[in-house]
């Protein structure tokens, strides 16, 4: 079963009758990546519950294009009249995208009382997988800057027993948020769920800062993950089982569950390869080529008016890798296995 089993098994049992679990966990995880501008109101002591919202999205009669959003706009017209999620209270909504970041984010108030503060992953938009790539040399980068105000500002709403995670990026944006919260704020947070998304730089996990929250930190990623397996993160992760081949594994709906938990699994071999032989190559590359890599490899996007990953191709990144002709010939190879693992499904 998957995450939407997993909502029909549970409807008619609120958080008090069955506990929070590691699956709801993902399905909050995937609430920010729709837009509830207008919707849900923005740090106004005002909320909205999740049935009201749902009706409010369907009364727009968008088009939600790409397999992910259209399945996660489903789950919430399945969650809309159950009795586990229907009368959850969304507050807080914000999402900024311009031409320096990506940001989303959302906070759900559970019928036990307990909070999720959900942070969304990357979109289709270029900025977005920019800001993503940036993280190879950057921190804080604008969007972690932006998840540490956002997370400071929640919590100063709810008193206890909130837990905050997300999804691909979103995930990271979690761990970076509380690694900036304010000290007597810490205290609140029970867990920080990290599903699929990226590490940090080595020196940011070496930081007091991190140490102080990585017991809290719980860490999901699929078989045959790639994007959790970028830069430095906890080493006490759990695998799970995923259906669908390499870069769909990181789409939550492939992910598999019983009632109570994901179906655990062992990581790819493919997977542990580019964990160590990315993350190796970042180390050691100076920090002049991350950035230069980096810009030039954007540049080509916008010079050639791609601002979405929906147009990009397999042609494309041939080209792309062609004109790196300073890099040698293991890390254009890398480079471009990893281009083609993210961007062509």
């Amino acid at each position: 079963m998957n995450i939407m089993d997993y909502i029909k098994l549970h409807q008619n049992e609120d958080f008090k009758k069955f506990p929070f679990t590691e699956v709801d966990n993902l399905i909050f995880s995937c609430l920010p990546y729709l837009d509830y501008t207008g919707i849900v109101p923005a740090f106004r002591h005002h909320k909205i519950t999740l049935n009201e919202a749902v009706t409010k999205l369907n009364a727009k009669n968008q088009n939600y294009h790409g397999l992910f959003i259209g399945s996660t706009y489903k789950m919430l017209n399945l969650m809309k009249n159950t009795k586990r999620y229907g009368d959850a209270l969304l507050y807080n909504y914000m999402k900024v995208v311009n031409n320096e970041m990506q940001f989303g984010a959302i906070t759900i108030l559970l019928n036990d009382k307990s909070t999720y503060i959900a942070f969304a992953g990357t979109d289709t938009s270029i900025i977005g997988w920019e800001e993503d790539f940036k993280m190879a040399y950057l921190y804080p980068g604008v969007s972690q800057k932006y998840a540490g105000i956002y997370l400071n500002k929640a919590l100063g709403l709810f008193p206890k027993n909130i837990r905050i995670g997300g999804h691909s990026k979103g995930g990271n944006l979690a761990i970076c948020a509380a690694m900036n919260a304010k000290n007597y704020y810490k205290k609140r947070i029970i867990a920080i769920y990290n599903n699929d998304g990226p590490g940090f730089l080595k020196k940011q996990i070496e930081d007091k800062n991190y140490y102080k929250i990585k017991d809290k930190i719980k860490m999901f990623v699929p078989e045959q993950s790639i994007i959790g397996m970028i830069l430095y993160h906890t080493y006490d992760y759990e695998v799970v089982k995923a259906k669908g081949f390499s870069i769909l594994q990181h789409d939550a709906f492939n992910w598999k569950c019983n009632d109570k938990e994901f179906i655990k699994a062992k990581l790819n071999k493919r997977s542990r390869t580019l964990e160590h032989k990315i993350t190796e190559k970042l180390e050691h590359m100076p920090q002049k080529d991350k950035l230069k890599l980096v810009n030039d490899l954007f540049k080509i996007f916008y010079s050639n008016n791609i601002k979405d990953t929906k147009d990009i191709n397999i042609t494309s990144i041939f080209k792309i890798i062609k004109s790196f002709k300073q890099l040698d010939k293991e890390t254009q190879r890398l480079l471009l296995e990893f281009l083609i693992l993210i961007f062509i499904k």
